[in-house]
């Protein structure tokens, strides 16, 4: 029995040596880190990552860019055509004409000021006189009409001749307002110096008050709006850059073979139209943007 005992106890240093070897082994393992290869492949996976992350990133970017870049285009066309649309619509009726040469392409027309009926005026073979009776007006704000410098009586224009012509003449359809007088029922509008004939009567007495022309010209890229220049009959028109107005960029060279502007007469079924065709293009984005004005056909 005693031999039994002993051995035990003999025995117990034996285990303790063990489990303090394991000990020992599980915290040197645990001291050890990572290995060449195991850095290499987390490097690797790393680099792999990064470069598709930041692939992502850029196209992103770049759509996001090239959208934003679409859109302003898309909204200075708008902006273009929404402006010309309102002004083509209350201009003269046929006192449109395209004028072009090989850089400049221009949609010119004469805005109107106000329009009424008149009462009287001399048409050949009648006396020339230089007054003429009207029905009271507003102008085309609704407001009061005060006379304006360079203000223009214009009667039945058929043509663009009749009125891109010489306002001096003694004959035609469009002369110059030396003065109105509103005090009596109908007015009088009195001509400048001289004695006028109006060339034909309107079916419906209309009579147009207007002002100087106003001209859209793409030239370099750009569309300008021109005004405040006198009416001429020359083909093309050189209008004042003093009184120039950008209204868009990053057009299109021009090219007479696509024509910006054009226009469409009537016939019996439809109306004339203003055709217009803008080319836009910025960063090899491009965008054409058409757009057709119906015109007013009762002169």
């Amino acid at each position: 029995m005693a031999i039994c005992c002993a051995s035990l106890r003999s025995g117990q240093p034996t285990k303790l040596t063990a489990n303090v070897g394991r000990s020992s082994l599980r915290q040197f393992r645990a001291q050890q880190g990572f290995t060449l290869v195991e850095l290499i492949m987390v490097i690797v996976l790393l680099g792999v990552m990064a470069v598709g992350i930041t692939g992502f990133i850029g196209l992103s970017t770049q759509t996001f860019l090239k959208v934003s870049e679409r859109d302003e285009l898309v909204s200075s066309a708008r902006f273009a055509v929404e402006r010309l649309n309102r002004e083509v619509r209350n201009a003269v009726p046929n006192s449109f004409r395209v004028n072009s040469n090989s850089s400049t392409q221009c949609l010119e027309f004469l805005p109107i000021v106000a329009s009424t009926n008149y009462v009287d005026i001399s048409v050949s073979p009648e006396t020339a006189s230089n007054t003429l009776t009207v029905i009271p007006f507003v102008d085309n704000n609704n407001n009061t009409y005060v006379l304006n410098s360079n203000d223009v009586v214009v009667v039945y224009p058929l043509y663009p001749t009749d009125i891109y012509t010489d306002i001096t003449d003694n004959s035609g359809k469009i002369f110059g307002i030396n003065a109105i007088n509103t005090s009596a029922i109908p007015w009088v509008i009195t001509l400048d110096a001289g004695s006028y004939l109006f060339t034909q009567d309107s079916p419906n007495k209309r009579l147009y008050i207007a002002n100087k022309p106003v001209s859209y010209c793409v030239n370099n890229g750009q569309l300008t709006r021109y005004n405040n220049y006198n009416i001429t009959n020359t083909t093309y028109i050189t209008p004042n850059s003093a009184n120039a107005v950008l209204m868009a960029e990053n057009l299109a060279a021009v090219n007479v073979a696509k024509p910006v502007f054009t226009i469409q007469p009537p016939t019996l079924k439809r109306n004339a139209q203003v055709q217009i065709r803008f080319d836009f293009t910025r960063d090899g984005e491009h965008i054409e943007f058409a757009n057709d004005i119906h015109l007013v056909n009762v002169p």
